[in-house]
Order: C-alpha cells, then sequence, then structure tokens
C-alpha cells in the first residue's frame, strides 16, 4: 500500500505546478500608460521638439496671428510665464474641461516631452 500512493501522486505533479503561480507579477506605469519605453525625454530642446510639438498641436488657437484663444504663446518669450507657472502641465496633462488641446489629450511622449522641458528649467534653446 505504502508503494502506491507515490505511483498515484507522480501523475498528479504536473497538476499541482498549474495550481502555482506563473510568476510574479506586479502594474508597471510604463506597461500600462505608454510611459517612457521608445520616447528618449533626455535631452529636448524647446528649438527642437517642443515648439514642433506645440506648432503641431497649439498653435491653431494660441499664436498671435490667430489669437482665438486669447492666451497667445507662440514664441518664447510668451510661452514662459505659462511654463513656469504650471499652467502648461497642467492643461496639457488634466484631461476634462479645461483640458488643451481642446479635442483630446496629446499623445503621451509629447507630453512627456514638455514635462522634461519644463523640468530641466524651460530653457531657450
Amino acid at each position: 500500500m505504502n508503494n502506491l500512493i507515490p505511483r498515484l501522486c507522480i501523475p498528479l505533479l504536473p497538476l499541482a505546478f498549474l495550481a502555482l503561480p506563473a510568476g510574479c507579477y506586479y502594474d508597471n506605469e510604463e506597461d500600462l500608460y505608454g510611459g517612457a519605453g521608445g520616447c528618449d525625454t533626455t535631452s529636448v530642446r524647446y528649438s527642437g521638439e517642443v515648439q514642433n510639438i506645440l506648432q503641431n498641436q497649439c498653435y491653431s488657437c494660441h499664436a498671435v496671428s490667430s489669437n482665438v484663444a486669447g492666451s497667445p504663446f507662440d514664441t518664447y518669450a510668451t510661452l514662459k510665464p505659462y511654463a513656469e507657472d504650471g499652467t502648461l502641465l497642467s492643461r496639457i496633462n488634466t484631461p476634462g474641461p479645461g483640458q488643451m488641446p481642446p479635442t483630446g489629450l496629446m499623445n503621451a511622449c509629447d507630453r512627456q516631452k514638455i514635462e522634461a522641458w519644463v523640468k530641466a528649467g524651460a530653457l531657450d534653446n
């Protein structure tokens, strides 16, 4: 009888492993929300990335020539106060009323680039 129990358990061993967790699972913000994976924010410059993003996403309303929004920032001098007081980051990162652009948040990588530029001092570079 004692020899019978091990022989019966051996075929059940693979099933026992299926009951164990497959591995450690944790939520990674970058994986869940499309973080920096593939978005280079190491050397973001105003004259490069930031100005191009704003030109494509914001200047139709926020340019001196259109003045639709009443707060133009199509030059570094007119943008800097919004970058320094937190308005720029608040508007591009907050969904809902007051979000910019009003048609929906810009993609995560563009927002991350602007945020990196602001956190680096919002330099005219």
